[in-house]
């Protein structure tokens, strides 16, 4: 049983951990608000870069959100761990967690910073192949 609760709690954690880069840069994305959750992860979810060439491009791209990770181990060693998977688990993961959380979806659609956030994390995506 404990399996059961520890996965869900790690998807969370991934899937918080993608959307707490979106949020740190106040994630820097100028998009519409109203983005979809998985639209704005897209780029670093469909991403083939290594989780060491994100970090690097965080660093450059999206000091903000970097610092957040930086400071936040546990959440960094998630979404490293996501980074090892292949793209179709990570998006598999994601939409489930989307699907068994609307409110999560509804929240991230809805907040302010959805737009600075997916900008963000596109910049980030379009660079970490360059680290």
């Amino acid at each position: 049983m404990s399996s059961l609760r520890t996965r869900p709690r790690k998807t969370v954690a991934a899937a918080g951990a993608l959307g707490a880069l979106a949020a740190v840069s106040v994630w820097l994305y100028p998009a519409s608000a109203s983005a979809a959750p998985v639209d704005m992860v897209a780029p670093l979810l469909n991403s083939t870069c290594t989780f060491d060439q994100v970090d690097a491009a965080l660093h450059d791209k999206a000091p903000a959100l970097a610092q957040f990770l930086d400071q936040n181990p546990d959440t960094k060693a998630e979404l490293r761990a996501k980074f090892d998977q292949p793209i179709e688990q990570r998006q598999a993961e994601v939409d489930a967690y989307l699907r068994e959380h609307p409110e999560a979806a509804d929240q991230a659609a809805n907040d302010p910073r959805a737009g600075g956030i997916a900008a963000a994390i596109q910049a980030v995506a379009d660079s970490c192949h360059n680290y």
